[in-house]
Parts: C-alpha cells; sequence; structure tokens
C-alpha cells in the first residue's frame, strides 16, 4: 500500500465493505468457546485452522494450476505465510479462546477491540502517514465506547467476588492476542505490498494451508488428551465439534482473511487498523445472542461511541 493518505471513493467505499465483512466473520469466533464447552483452547484451534486449512487447500489447488502456479511455490513465500498464520491466527486465537474461557467473553472481545486504537498509532509512528490531528478525536470515541463496555461488563462481574489468578490469566491472554494480531495486520499489510501479483483469496489460501503441519497433529494428539473426559456432562458432542471447527474455518478464518486482505489492498493500516471496529461490536451482539439476554444500555452506548468514532475517523481521514 502507497504511504499516500490519498484514497478514491470507490476504494473507501469497497475497503470498508471488506472490512465489515471480515469483522462479520472474525465475530464469530469469539462465541465458539462458549458453543464448545469441554473442550480447551488448544482443541479449538487446532479444529479451527485444520477445517481451515483442509479447505484452503481446496480453494488454492486451482491457482497452483494456473500459470503462476510455480511463483507460488517461493520457499519465501510458504515461510512468510507460515509466520503471519501462526502469529496472527494461531497464537491470536488460542489466546483468545483461553481468555474467553478463564476471563469473561465480554471482558475479552473490549480488550481485543482496543486493536482500532493499536493499529493507527503503531502505523503512524512507522512511517509517519497519519496525522495525529486527524484521527486523535475518533480515536478517543473508541476509546471511550471500549471503556464503557469495559466497565459494564466488569461491574457485572465484581459481585462475584476478588479476581483471582484463573481470571487474571484469562485478562493476560487477551493481551497477549491483542499483541499478536497487532503484529498480524501491520506485518501482513506489508506482504500484501511486496507481492501485490497475488490475489487476496490466493494468499488467504496460501495462509490457511501453511498451518496444516502444525494444526493437523495437534488436533489428534489434543484430541486424544482430552478423551478422557468424553464423559463429561457438559462437553459438547464430538459432531458438534467437527460442525463448529469447519465453521471457524471456512468463515472465520479463510474468508474472513480474504475480505481482510481485501480490504489491505484498497486502504492504509491506519485505516484498516480503525475498522477493525466493526469486529468488536460484531462479538459483543454474537455474546449477547448467545447468552439470550439484551446488553446493558452502557453497552449499547459503547458500541454507539465505536462505530461513530470510526465513521468521523473515516471522514477525517478522507480530508487531512
Amino acid at each position: 500500500m502507497s504511504s499516500s493518505v490519498a484514497v478514491s471513493r470507490a476504494d473507501l467505499t469497497a475497503g470498508v465493505l471488506w472490512a465489515l465483512a471480515a469483522g462479520m466473520f472474525w465475530g464469530g469466533a469469539f462465541v465458539s468457546p462458549l458453543v464448545l464447552p469441554g473442550y480447551s483452547a488448544l482443541e479449538i484451534t487446532a479444529g479451527r485452522f485444520t477445517g481451515s486449512g483442509l479447505f484452503s487447500l481446496v480453494m488454492l489447488v486451482p491457482a497452483l494450476l494456473s500459470s503462476r502456479g510455480l511463483r507460488l511455490l517461493r520457499p519465501s513465500l510458504w515461510l512468510t505465510a507460515f509466520c503471519l498464520a501462526m502469529v496472527g491466527n494461531f497464537i491470536y486465537f488460542a489466546a483468545m479462546a483461553g481468555g474467553v474461557q478463564r476471563a469473561n467473553a465480554a471482558i475479552v472481545t473490549l480488550i481485543i477491540g482496543m486493536l482500532p486504537i493499536a493499529i493507527p498509532t503503531v502505523a503512524r509512528l512507522r512511517d509517519g502517514t497519519f496525522s495525529w490531528r486527524a484521527t486523535l478525536v475518533p480515536s478517543l470515541m473508541i476509546l471511550a465506547g471500549l471503556l464503557a463496555v469495559h466497565y459494564a461488563a466488569h461491574s457485572r462481574d465484581a459481585s462475584d467476588g476478588a479476581m483471582d489468578l484463573r481470571y487474571a490469566s484469562g485478562i493476560a491472554l487477551a493481551f497477549v492476542a491483542l499483541v499478536s494480531w497487532l503484529i498480524f495486520a501491520l506485518a501482513n499489510d506489508q506482504a500484501l505490498a511486496r507481492n501485490p501479483d497475488i490475489p487476496a483469496a490466493v494468499w488467504s489460501s496460501i495462509q490457511g494451508v501453511a498451518m496444516l503441519p502444525v494444526a493437523l497433529p495437534l488436533l489428534a494428539v489434543t484430541l486424544m488428551a482430552g478423551a478422557t473426559h468424553g464423559g463429561d456432562a457438559g462437553r459438547a458432542r464430538m459432531s458438534t465439534f467437527i460442525a463448529v471447527s469447519m465453521a471457524l474455518g471456512i468463515a472465520t478464518s479463510w474468508m474472513a482473511i480474504w475480505c481482510w486482505n481485501r480490504a489491505s489492498q484498497l486502504l492504509p493500516p491506519a485505516m484498516t487498523g480503525q475498522l477493525l471496529v466493526f469486529e468488536t461490536v460484531a462479538s459483543l451482539t454474537y455474546v449477547y445472542l448467545w447468552l439470550g439476554m439484551w446488553p446493558p444500555l452502557l453497552v449499547v452506548t459503547g458500541a454507539a461511541l465505536l462505530l461513530g468514532g470510526v465513521l468521523l475517523g473515516i471522514a477525517r481521514l478522507r480530508r487531512d
């Protein structure tokens, strides 16, 4: 992506829509630990990326058989894809799922929801592309929204007693996920810029296939280790685990990364970083739908601030 802030209206509209789609797909990942009680974060992670890898392999075959097939087999390309997938997919999701299991889905969502502030900030510090004047107020609105939802979730959980070690470890894992995806977002943008001839769908497939050598053996090991809990009344059925794993692999991995890659090709990282707020709003929506309850007014207010900050940020970035 060019360092210029000039973005055409068509690219802006398309980029926002691609980022919105990615956020809606990614939001489903936050519900998966709630849908699969009794399964560890590693089991869910291995299942997701095994499903993603198998689907990606099928989607990659036509590209490998095309005229660009030999160029797609470069070892350096696959090493980059593997490193990005490990940091931005595997480590991120394992930390996120572990955080949800140990702490609280809403709190973990909000911690990771700091990405819309973190990515533009680091991007500006790195290349000086965007001025603070253009994004300071939108970022403050996003921060206020995140704090509002965090306060609502924390005040609800405070009645359960003092925060124990398990809860604290869940918060720590959420921050690990935050840092992992921050690194991925910036590094993936650079990888796309270095390989403009690779379509977003192909790059998404390469990242998915690159995870198979890790995900498939890990899935076998973790399922065998977890088989001793098969009689637990709270453990979801294996058929549910397989269905959720495939849904996660196709929707929240392959399709989400594809949509994000398309957005990254159209918009600079400081702008796409703010659009990650769509994932936060989608995650909160899905979590409360799964819990079968209406979100508190403070959560709704926070979500409105989040979206308002993004819309204002887009408008200011276009004028700056």
